[in-house]
């Protein structure tokens, strides 16, 4: 089971999701298992409700199903720590890549179309 912790832009509590696995899709939204929304990114912000969150992250050992724009799938991971965050898909050592543009620098080369978060391979 996998938890992302979603962190508010204001003062507020965490907010916790579990789920067997999610993945961030090109239109910018984060789906679970049932193909359910359960956030969405824009702005440079996560929306869970009516709230805004600057970005989740959650624990490992965790694996990513990266696609690019070329449809190219490729497994990467495993990993103790993934952060989504202002774009970017980050681990402790640095950026793994994005899966959105970032504000006034254009969209990057390595943009991902879809990054699935799993448990296994």
């Amino acid at each position: 089971m996998i938890t992302l912790t979603f962190h508010p832009v204001r003062e507020d509590s965490a907010v916790l999701i579990r789920g067997a696995y999610f993945r961030i899709c090109a239109d910018g939204t984060l789906r679970g298992p049932d193909n359910a929304v359960a956030a969405t990114y824009s702005d440079g912000l996560w929306q869970l409700g009516h709230k805004g969150h600057l970005a989740f992250e959650c624990k490992g050992p965790l694996y990513l199903r990266v696609t690019g724009k070329d449809g190219r799938r490729d497994s990467i991971g495993p990993y103790d720590f993934i952060k989504a965050t202002a774009g970017a898909i980050l681990t402790h050592e640095g950026c793994l890549g994005f899966h959105a543009a970032r504000g006034g620098f254009g969209p990057p080369v390595d943009l991902w179309q879809e990054i699935a978060f799993l448990t296994s391979p």
